[in-house]
């Protein structure tokens, strides 16, 4: 589990840097927004992983084929989780 949080922390905060720096100085995007969208993306990938770890778990738990039923889950409950991770991160930072 350590692994594999680490691993997509890693991944986050790489892919988190190329995201901001591109948006501060190729599109000038304000230094706040980079930030919120930096800090929403590296939780996204913390979360889209944990996610992607145990939703097989628990459908092969409860009998289910994981390699049939995983896709949809883990797609539909990634953007749930994402959009609400960057609206909840947008509304802490911004005060709304």
């Amino acid at each position: 589990m350590i692994k594999e949080v680490s691993l997509s922390l890693l991944n986050g905060v790489i892919l988190a840097s190329i995201l901001f720096l591109g948006s501060h100085f190729l599109l000038n995007v304000e230094f706040i927004i980079g930030i919120i969208v930096t800090i929403a993306l590296v939780s996204v990938i913390i979360i889209a992983s944990l996610i992607g770890t145990f939703i097989p778990l628990l459908l092969d738990k409860f009998g289910i084929d994981p390699a049939l039923a995983t896709g949809p889950f883990i797609t539909t409950s990634n953007d749930i989780c994402g959009i609400l991770i960057y609206f909840s991160i947008a509304k802490l930072i911004l005060g709304f």
